[in-house]
């Protein structure tokens, strides 16, 4: 399964930067403006065995997802796909405290999708847009939260 892998650093406590990821509220102001993300239904704030659902817009479609929070905890945040285009996708996020801060490591086990979208969705393009959309992810969360 391929596996995509990123982290920055941020001059944020890694409690301030939990507490952010944290609210699902927050996640359309972190993510890729192209995107389109819009919450459809999610809890408030992020627990183990929620579920949220969201729609982006994608490789020229709307495309609307569910995912579960199967891990919730003060440095980490674990949500696998229960409903959505690929055949997996697991979005692991770990935070871990520094001297001048914390590191936000990202990492994401997913399997593109078969089939007629598995032409467009393949696993070079899958890629790029993670590594365009954390590339953003990051700059919007140091300009927040730093």
């Amino acid at each position: 399964m391929p596996q995509f892998t990123t982290s920055t650093e941020l001059k944020c406590s890694a409690a301030v930067l939990r507490e952010y990821l944290g609210q699902t509220g927050k996640l359309p102001t972190i993510s890729n403006p192209d995107l389109q993300l819009t919450v459809i239904s999610a809890p408030e704030i992020v627990a183990a065995n929620t579920e949220i659902e969201f729609q982006i817009s994608a490789y020229g479609l709307k495309q609307t997802m569910k995912h579960r929070y199967t891990v919730a905890d003060h440095d980490r945040i674990v949500a696998e796909q229960i409903d959505g285009p690929t055949r997996s996708w697991v979005h692991t996020q770990t935070i871990e405290e520094t001297e001048s801060g914390c590191v936000l490591t990202d990492i994401i086990d997913f399997e593109p999708p078969g089939g007629m979208v598995g032409y467009v969705m393949t696993e070079a393009r899958i890629r790029e847009s993670l590594e365009e959309g954390m590339e953003f992810r990051y700059e919007a969360l140091a300009e927040i939260l730093e």
